[in-house]
C-alpha cells in the first residue's frame, strides 16, 4: 500500500506520486521530492501549478509523442525546465468507432494488447534509446526535483519508474506496489473513460477492455519482466545493457537521489 505522502494534492490531474521513503538495498532511502511521477500536466490550474512549484518541481520530463504533447500540451509555472523525451514516435488515440471494433467481441483483447505493449517497451529501439536518454537527463540534473510523466503516467512512466528503483536498490515488492498503486489511482480516470464511450452505446465486453486499457495490472509487469530475462538474463545485465548504466552511474544516482536518514 502507497504512504498518503506519497500522494500529492493535485486536483486537475492523475496519479501525481513522490518516490520517496522507500528503503533499498545499501541501508539508505529514496530522497523525498526529489522524483515525482504522474499523468499529463494539461489540465492543471494556477493553484495546482503553484502546488508543483512549491513542491520544489524544477524538472518536467515528458515522455508523451508530439501528437500528444500538441493536442494537451503541459501547463508549467515559470521557472520549471521541460524536457522532452518521447517514449514512442507516435501514439494513436482510440475513436470509439476503433474502440467498438477491435473491443466488442472478446473481453481479453485489451489485456493482451498492453501486455504486447509492455514487452515492446524494452524490445522497442525507439523505446530504448529514450529510456537511455531519461538516464543521461537525470544523470546530469545536478540532484533538483524531477517530474516525469506521460498521459496517464501508469505505462511508460511506470516502466521508467520501475527501472529508476531497481538501479536505485528498491527492493522487488516495494516497486511491484509503487507500480500496481496506479491502478487505485487510475480509478476516476477509467470511470471517466467508460463514461465517455458508453454515449456510442458500447458493450459490457467493450467496457471491460476499456478497463484493461486504461489501468495497471501485475500482468502487464510481468510481461515486461519475462522479456527483460528473455533478451538479458537478469536485471544487472539490463541495466548494464538495455539502460547502458556504469557501476559508476549507478552510484551516481544513488548518491543523487538516496539518504541515509
Amino acid at each position: 500500500m502507497t504512504d498518503n505522502k506519497r500522494l500529492l494534492n493535485i486536483k486537475n490531474g492523475y496519479n501525481f506520486r513522490d518516490i520517496g521513503g522507500y528503503p533499498t538495498s545499501d541501508g539508505r532511502t529514496t530522497k523525498w521530492h526529489k522524483i515525482i511521477r504522474s499523468g499529463n500536466l494539461a489540465e492543471l490550474d494556477s493553484n495546482d501549478q503553484a502546488y508543483l512549484k512549491n513542491y520544489g518541481v524544477t524538472n518536467d520530463i515528458d515522455l508523451r509523442s508530439k501528437m500528444e504533447r500538441d493536442s494537451e500540451p503541459d501547463l508549467l509555472p515559470d521557472g520549471i525546465k521541460y524536457s522532452k523525451n518521447p517514449i514512442f514516435e507516435q501514439k494513436q488515440r482510440r475513436t470509439a468507432d476503433v474502440m467498438k471494433k477491435l473491443y466488442s467481441t472478446d473481453p481479453t483483447v485489451g489485456k493482451l494488447h498492453m501486455q504486447h505493449v509492455y514487452e515492446d517497451l524494452i524490445e522497442n529501439p525507439i523505446a530504448r534509446d529514450s529510456y537511455r536518454r531519461l538516464f543521461q537527463i537525470l544523470l546530469k540534473d545536478p540532484g533538483e526535483s524531477s517530474l516525469i510523466h506521460c498521459s496517464q503516467g501508469k505505462d511508460r512512466t511506470g516502466m521508467g519508474i520501475v527501472m529508476l528503483m531497481f538501479v536505485l536498490g528498491v527492493d522487488e515488492k516495494d516497486i511491484q506496489a509503487d507500480y500496481l498503486e496506479s491502478a487505485k489511482q487510475m480509478v476516476p480516470y477509467v470511470q471517466k473513460k467508460v463514461k465517455e464511450y458508453e454515449r456510442y452505446n458500447i458493450n459490457n465486453i467493450c467496457k471491460e477492455n476499456i478497463k484493461s486499457l486504461y489501468t495497471v495490472s501485475i500482468d502487464y509487469y510481468n510481461a515486461a519482466m519475462d522479456k527483460i530475462k528473455e533478451l538479458y538474463g537478469n536485471m544487472n545485465n539490463f541495466i548494464h545493457e538495455y539502460l547502458q548504466l556504469s557501476d559508476s552511474d549507478i552510484q551516481k544516482l544513488r548518491d543523487k537521489y538516496l539518504t541515509n536518514s
